[in-house]
């Protein structure tokens, strides 16, 4: 380029020389981009380990019984629904 060309694209800069708080702002952008893209990532990979999970649980027979939580719960839904009727 000549000095002439170099002339009218300064001119044309509408922004200047960057000062500091602008170079803060456009890095952390980067790392702010950067950041999400490794959460994004971890969050991908993990759920693929959790899908080869959760298709060893499907594997499990229909008979067995229920895990105890949840028959706890039922039984606490049951008392409750009786002391409820002694009222």
């Amino acid at each position: 380029m000549s000095t002439d060309n170099l002339g009218v694209a300064a001119s044309l800069d509408k922004y200047g020389e960057e000062d500091l708080f602008s170079m803060l702002v456009r890095y952390g952008l980067f790392v702010g981009a950067i950041f999400q893209f490794v959460c994004i990532s971890a969050a991908v990979l993990m759920s693929s380990n959790e899908s080869l999970d959760a298709s060893e649980d499907e594997g499990r027979l229909i008979d067995e019984p229920a895990p105890a939580n949840a028959n706890a719960r039922r039984l606490h839904k049951i008392r409750k629904l009786e002391k409820k009727k002694r009222r």
